[in-house]
């Protein structure tokens, strides 16, 4: 029987999303990918000072499964430094495939999530939602909920408009890669393939971890030319 999964903690969103090498050695097609774990982990035992203990407990892990995360955390350090890659901070699920592998569930503890929305439930198509619910989550718990009106559909209106309210992760339906680039870039995590169903709802199911992500991709929902 397998073990039951656990929910690994992260106090909150990385403030950015990843740096960028300069130099003439720079790989520029090339990049580390770093999860939100792996990032945890570097920024309570190397920023923060804790002892590996104190830093397991803080994100409900075993001591054993901390030093496994923080090993591969500081070799993707090394070799984005050494090999000169560009490192990219994720916690995105917008490639489908790797994430049905994925075997545990991060749940970030402080977020404001942007549900593109239409009359309480999820809207599948990302830039022509009517609406945008702005959720604000501290220490894993739903502290407000609002509603606001999406910006006229046009290139990039969304993804600047979910930015300027803070937002720090979208969860919605399908949109094109444009979108999610664009996103990534303004440091906003991706979840997308989320279910049309009630705002509340799929929240509750993204922060217990019990989501069941469907293909996140454009054309599975839309026309090609919706981003």
């Amino acid at each position: 029987m397998a073990r039951p999964k656990h929910n690994r903690i992260v106090s909150e969103s990385p403030v950015i999303s990843g740096f960028r090498p300069y130099g003439r050695c720079c790989s520029k097609g090339e990049c580390v990918q770093m999860k939100y774990d792996e990032y945890e982990v570097i920024r309570l035992i190397d920023h923060d000072g804790k002892m590996q203990a104190e830093a397991a407990e803080q994100m409900n892990i075993s001591r054993p499964t901390l030093t496994r995360i923080y090993a591969c955390a500081r070799k993707k350090l090394a070799i984005a430094l050494v090999e000169g890659k560009r490192i990219v901070i994720t916690n995105d699920n917008i490639d489908f495939k790797i994430y049905q592998q994925q075997k545990t569930n991060i749940q970030v503890m402080n977020q404001k999530i942007a549900i593109p929305t239409c009359e309480g439930k999820l809207w599948q198509h990302f830039g022509k939602a009517p609406e945008v619910t702005f959720v604000t989550v501290e220490n894993g718990e739903v502290k407000e909920s609002v509603v606001m009106q999406a910006p006229e559909h046009e290139h990039g209106a969304m993804p600047r408009f979910i930015a300027a309210q803070g937002a720090t992760d979208v969860l919605c339906g399908g949109l094109g890669q444009g979108a999610v680039n664009m996103l990534n870039q303004l440091g906003i995590q991706v979840h997308g393939g989320a279910p049309t169903i009630a705002v509340d709802e799929v929240l509750s199911q993204y922060l217990g971890g019990t989501i069941v992500y469907g293909d996140s991709s454009c054309h599975h929902h839309c026309d090609h030319h919706h981003e």
